[in-house]
């Protein structure tokens, strides 16, 4: 979702074949690809600028109130109280689609007591490794 500068765009051309007639074209990514070394890096650092400026122009709650933490891609909302965390997370999605962000239902944990982030399970101000990363570890020999 986020744009390549124009003068850019040409360090991203490819060739591709059709597997039907065998004609070839050039292409060129007109986004940030997915697979480019330094895609994640520049997606977490945009990612991070717009939920900063979101939570100075659009969030009203108090910042003691609730923590938002980010790496990459992965967004974590903490709020002590249910509907500060549910307004928050509400709010968190409108933004993101406003901002051409696309978010999986399936990986979304929203409002759990308990949840994965990262690896680690964090539950009521604790944190340990999940289930996935102690059987990992445990299979080391």
């Amino acid at each position: 979702c986020i744009p390549l500068a124009f003068q850019s765009r040409k360090l991203f051309a490819f060739e591709w074949e059709s597997p039907e007639t065998g004609r070839k074209k050039q292409l060129t990514w007109t986004r940030l690809p997915q697979g480019f070394k330094n895609s994640p890096t520049i997606f977490g650092n945009q990612l991070a600028k717009e939920l900063e400026e979101w939570k100075t122009a659009e969030v009203r709650e108090s910042p003691f109130s609730y923590t938002i933490l980010q790496y990459v891609d992965d967004v974590l909302i903490a709020a002590e109280e249910k509907e500060i965390c549910l307004k928050l997370t509400i709010a968190l999605l409108n933004m993101l689609g406003q901002a051409g962000y696309r978010v999986s239902k399936e990986k979304a944990q929203l409002l759990q007591g308990s949840v994965i982030y990262l690896g680690c399970e964090i539950s009521q101000g604790q944190r340990r490794l999940g289930t996935n990363r102690v059987e990992a570890i445990c299979a080391i020999p």
